[in-house]
């Protein structure tokens, strides 16, 4: 090794040790150290130093913070003398060799080489069972009846782990001891409980049985047409007992009140039935939908329900509710300026758009009325779709638009009326079960609506002409003629109709002539032809 990398090793040792120890600071100088110093020749030799003092420092540092994070550096090379002749090479004389040191010992070199490595070993061992120990005392449950034992720094690990060990077991053993109960005797009350479960499983069969002897399922009357159709994409049979339920809960939240009138202070009811008979010649000219007529009356009259208007503007509200619904209803609606000249031009088509903004506020956009027309249709399936009754039942259904006291009837229950009516009309007096399944009411729910009805035709028919005229055409049959004869023939003109003290006898008749038709029609079958 030169002389000029000595000097450097043991300065860097000198230079950590007074770091870290500051003991070292006042250590009294060798005659080395005494005999080599030369004032004014310390410049270059520490310039020559600088660098790997540096280096050493932090390496010194490194390998500390590895070794031994959080712990005090023991200061094992105090004593050592060897460690301070380093600063005969600071204090040379510029230019000149610096002077000879006396070699360390064999027992100081051994000191320098073993004592770092043992005690750092040492310390490293130390660390990793503290480690240990820490982490087996944190997986132990904790104790309630011992308090924690504080241990000393000083005291060996060997003695603390069994002393931990000794108190865990004694804690685990009370606590066995406090758990461990005299074992019950639970054989009576398990049989009892048993006894309990038989003699309830036992009454329960024999309700059972009663209500099987007692309550007997009613054998099925109604035939179930929309079996037939389950290959049928449009009659959708798996789904049509669901719309019907949505249909029957629509209805009631979209029905407008009956006694809405009350409301308004410069209204009437005959004003409103003039204002329909009028949209009902609209709506004939334009050749609509009935759905198209059902959801204007319908809107009409949720609007007057929730709000009082003024007598001028009642066409208005009028038009405005035709124009919505035949935009809802129509593939081809009526454009807003056809409906403005159909009014003869008393409002503009600002007006009118104004008006239909309106009313949708006040209706909350709710066009969902399932209408009548549906359930029409659903009771005339079961009524094999027989045209004549069907078609006096068309008539009495836009009876049931003029007539204000079939406002808060729901549309399911006024297309069962005019079904039952119209059937009676032509001569069909049973109400079959299926019929009465498929138009869900009966015929003793059917009488009061089927009354108003016939009320409306014996009074004044002619009162509301563009209705009358409409179905007295040969396109419909001649069924409003038809129905006013019908009618007079069996209650006198403006008299109250009893159709529910009348129906026997009606059905008596309908009885009698059709066995007088039967007969004819067998005598005409069992003549000989010439």
């Amino acid at each position: 090794m030169s002389s000029s990398n000595l000097p450097v090793r043991r300065t860097t040792l000198r230079t950590t040790r007074t770091m870290k120890d500051t003991e070292n600071a006042t250590a009294r100088a060798t005659r080395a150290t005494v005999r080599g110093k030369v004032a004014g020749a310390t410049t270059a030799v520490t310039s020559r130093v600088t660098a790997p003092t540096v280096a050493s420092k932090a390496k010194a540092v490194s390998t500390d913070a590895e070794g031994n994070v959080g712990k005090r550096k023991r200061g094992a090379l105090v004593e050592v003398t060897g460690v301070n002749k380093n600063s005969t090479h600071t204090t040379a004389a510029k230019g000149k060799e610096a002077a000879p040191t006396k070699p360390t010992t064999g027992a100081t070199q051994r000191v320098l080489r073993r004592a770092p490595a043992s005690s750092t070993a040492a310390r490293t061992a130390k660390v990793a069972e503290s480690a240990a120990i820490k982490k087996k005392e944190s997986s132990k449950p904790p104790s309630r009846t011992l308090a924690p034992k504080v241990y000393r720094d000083d005291a060996p690990v060997e003695e603390q782990a069994p002393a931990d060990d000794d108190e865990a077991d004694v804690e685990r053993v009370s606590k066995r001891r406090h758990m461990e109960a005299v074992p019950e005797d639970t054989s009576q009350r398990d049989a009892e409980r048993v006894a309990r479960d038989l003699v309830a499983a036992a009454k329960e069969e024999e309700i059972a049985v009663d209500q099987q002897e007692t309550f007997e399922p009613e054998p099925q009357l109604w035939e179930d047409l929309d079996a037939d159709d389950w290959d049928d994409p449009l009659m959708v049979s798996e789904y049509v007992h669901d719309v019907c339920a949505y249909w029957k809960k629509t209805e009631l939240a979209t029905l407008p009140k009956a006694n809405y009138m009350e409301g308004q202070q410069e209204l009437t009811w005959d004003h409103r039935g003039i204002l329909i008979d009028w949209i009902l010649q609209v709506h004939a000219r334009f050749n609509l939908l009935p759905e198209s007529l059902f959801l204007t009356v319908n809107l009409l009259d949720r609007f007057l329900s929730a709000r009082p208007i003024s007598l001028n503007k009642l066409q208005l509200v009028g038009l405005a509710c035709f124009f919505i619904a035949s935009k809802f209803e129509e593939t081809c609606a009526p454009s807003v300026n056809e409906i403005v000249f159909l009014a003869d031009n008393q409002y503009t088509v600002a007006e009118v758009l104004k008006a239909e903004m309106y009313i949708l506020r006040v209706l909350d956009w709710d066009l969902s009325c399932p209408g009548p027309m549906s359930w029409l249709r659903r009771g005339s399936k079961a009524d094999e779709c027989e045209s004549t009754a069907r078609t006096v039942a068309k008539y009495l259904l836009e009876i049931g638009c003029l007539e204000h006291r079939l406002v808060g009837i729901v549309p399911s229950h006024m297309a069962a009326a005019a079904l039952w009516l119209g059937r009676l009309a032509v001569g069909r007096e049973e109400w079959t079960p299926t019929l009465e399944h498929y138009t869900t009411f009966t015929e003793k729910e059917i009488l009061p609506v089927a009354t108003i009805m016939l009320e409306y035709i014996i009074t004044n028919p002619i009162q509301h002409e563009s209705l009358y005229k409409k179905y007295a055409h040969k396109r419909y049959l001649k069924c409003s003629a038809y129905m006013r004869q019908w009618a007079l023939e069996r209650w006198p003109e403006n008299s109250d109709v009893h159709l529910k003290r009348d129906l026997k006898r009606i059905k008596a008749e309908i009885r009698q002539h059709n066995e007088e038709l039967a007969a004819e029609a067998a005598a005409e079958a069992v003549r000989p032809a010439h």
